[in-house]
């Protein structure tokens, strides 16, 4: 017994070390990547040998050191070590050699980029382990109350990553000219919440490094920090608690916390599926077009195969989607609008989808019934894209316009096809500028609907909207429920509908009203008022459209937006439950009174 405990506390000394360590390996190569352009070196000897990168050796080889001791006492004490612990020693190993095998030069130059990548998961480790390190370490009680909220992790989480990121991207190493704080966080700020607007230009503003950090804020505000956090605690093996399962299940809009790892996997495994098929499609199609940098092609692939998928309507392009040679690449197109389809639809359709596969391959009968949800995610979806291609197709000839599409039949019902599907998503064939004014405001409708909740899509959701006007009709005939699909919707859930189409008509007008106050030249010229509606709609929605009314605005508008942003990928009645704590229902009911309303 007194062994065993002497080999706790050996253990347990280690933990600091391999923390400090491993926090030290992170700031050293976040410092090589942002402020020494590594990009310049990556095929050069020297480089190994450079004063910053030989101490990032040492410390990379100290921290596997640690991480090898507590892996051995580990499995003296335990028998068997943990996964985690396991793959922490697994990286540090194939981290080390890389190292030594460039600075004793058995290995060729691209070696240098993989002990970067590799340095940067080992220290990524360590910001894992204080979490446990700290509550292992916790001496005073457990506090009572019933703590944060769902919707202040969400919240909290994404604030801290657009400000990392902001960071980053101020940094020489990220761009090629330098941009203001304003323009970082805003982009950032764009980029985590699945949004698309910018305020520079994203293809000769940021360096590869700055496109990496999109393409993570991209990904990451797609499926959730916390959502991702989870998955990876999860794989290596630690059980959520309760708390953080019922944080998940809120999140992703799902009833009941026996779903949540289940859905957690399938997350991860639709959206690693879809992108790299999608990437895969992409970098085939792409081969040969002159307006596409062949050198760069993969890179071009999974940016906008991952932009598409979490709808984000973020490119690389020069000019966007109107570059020479993808404009009317058809083929492309459709690759990118079944992307952008497949996030739309939602995770809790494909974990009920997978979970009725297994049960047929396994010889079971699957239920005959489709959830509620799954059915009405499926019809709404195509009432939605067929009625928005119907109307924007009629506006496009019928509407005066300076756009020359009802010149061209056919790609005027593809540019609808595309504005209808991509509602949430932000990609723009033509500019939509030249579109008239009926256009756009019906293309704003249409951002407003969004896509379906659990998924990459924004706006108030088309499911949302749906209950919503299936409450009106019941008011107008006077049912007492709202029904659907032979079931009765729970009256939280009609009535949580209304209060999130109600409270984001609110919002959206109160900021059309706020950029309109603070921007007098942009509310005095032509139009100037459907632009900042629809600049205020396209950002609370994570759309990405605009009219041009984004590269006008002062900097305390551009923090405005980005706000906006970030509170639409949250939802504004989940936003407003961060101010708001909900009462328990009171067993007491007051008399009921009748009010005039006519």
């Amino acid at each position: 017994m007194a062994f065993v405990r002497q080999e706790e506390r050996s253990i347990r000394s280690l933990e600091l070390p391999e923390i400090l360590s491993g926090l030290m390996v992170l700031f050293i190569v976040l410092w090589e990547a942002c402020f020494e352009q590594v990009a310049d070196n990556l095929e050069s000897r020297d480089a190994f040998v450079d004063g910053s990168h030989m101490l990032l050796c040492g410390l990379v080889w100290f921290n596997t050191l640690v991480v090898l001791f507590h892996f051995l006492g580990e499995w003296i004490r335990k028998g068997r070590p943990g996964r985690y612990l396991g793959l922490q020693l697994l990286v540090g190993l194939v981290a080390s050699f890389f190292f030594s095998g460039g600075v004793w030069e058995f290995l060729p130059g691209w070696a240098f980029l993989c002990s970067l990548v590799l340095s940067f998961l080992l220290g990524g480790f360590s910001i894992v382990n204080i979490r446990a390190f700290l509550r292992a370490r916790r001496r005073s009680p457990v506090r009572g109350g019933r703590g944060w909220s769902p919707a202040v992790m969400f919240f909290s989480y994404m604030l801290v990553l657009v400000v990392v990121s902001t960071l980053v991207l101020l940094t020489p190493g990220a761009t090629y000219v330098p941009v203001s704080l304003v323009d970082a966080f805003f982009i950032c700020a764009s980029a985590t919440s699945i949004t698309g607007l910018s305020t520079v230009n994203v293809a000769s503003t940021f360096t590869p490094l700055g496109k990496l950090v999109l393409l993570l804020d991209i990904q990451v505000g797609a499926i959730g920090v916390m959502t991702f956090s989870y998955f990876v605690l999860m794989m290596v093996g630690k059980r959520l608690a309760v708390r953080d399962t019922m944080s998940v299940s809120g999140i992703l809009d799902q009833q009941g916390v026996n779903v949540v790892p289940a859905l957690l996997k399938t997350v991860v495994f639709i959206t690693l599926l879809a992108e790299t098929a999608g990437a895969a499609c992409l970098y085939f199609l792409w081969q040969g077009n002159p307006g596409i940098p062949q050198e760069h092609l993969l890179g071009y692939a999974v940016f906008h195969a991952v932009s598409a998928f979490c709808n984000a309507g973020i490119d690389i392009f020069p000019h966007g989607m109107q570059q020479q040679g993808v404009t009317h690449q058809y083929a492309v197109q459709v690759v990118m609008i079944l992307l952008v389809l497949l996030g739309t639809v939602g995770f809790g359709v494909y974990l009920e989808g997978l979970t009725r596969l297994k049960q047929r391959l396994s010889g079971k009968r699957p239920n005959r019934r489709w959830s509620t949800n799954s059915w009405l995610v499926w019809r709404v979806m195509c009432l939605v894209m067929l009625v928005g291609t119907l109307g924007l197709t009629l506006l496009g000839v019928w509407e005066p316009s300076a756009h020359a599409a009802h010149e061209n039949g056919w790609f005027n019902v593809w540019e609808s096809l595309w504005n209808a599907v991509g509602r949430s998503a932000g990609f723009a064939l033509t500019d939509i500028r030249e579109y008239g004014p009926v256009y756009q405001l019906f293309l704003c409708f249409l951002m407003f609907v969004g896509g379906n909740p659990a998924g990459t899509g924004g706006g108030v959701y088309a499911p949302v909207f749906a209950l919503c006007v299936l409450e009106v009709f019941r008011v107008l005939r006077g049912q007492t429920d709202v029904e659907l699909h032979g079931r009765r919707i729970a009256r939280n859930t009609v009535e949580r509908a209304m209060a999130t189409v109600v409270l984001s008509i609110f919002w959206i007008v109160f900021t059309t009203l706020l950029v309109l106050l603070l921007e007098p030249s942009i509310a005095h010229s032509p139009y100037g008022v459907v632009k900042v509606l629809f600049m205020e709609v396209s950002a609370y929605t994570t759309t990405g459209f605009d009219l041009g009314a984004v590269g006008q605005l002062s900097s305390f508008s551009k923090c405005i937006v980005a706000l906006n942003m970030l509170f639409g990928r949250v939802g504004m009645f989940t936003f407003m439950l961060i101010f708001i704590r909900q009462k328990d229902p009171s067993p007491v009911r007051l008399p009921e009174t009748r009010l005039p309303l006519n």
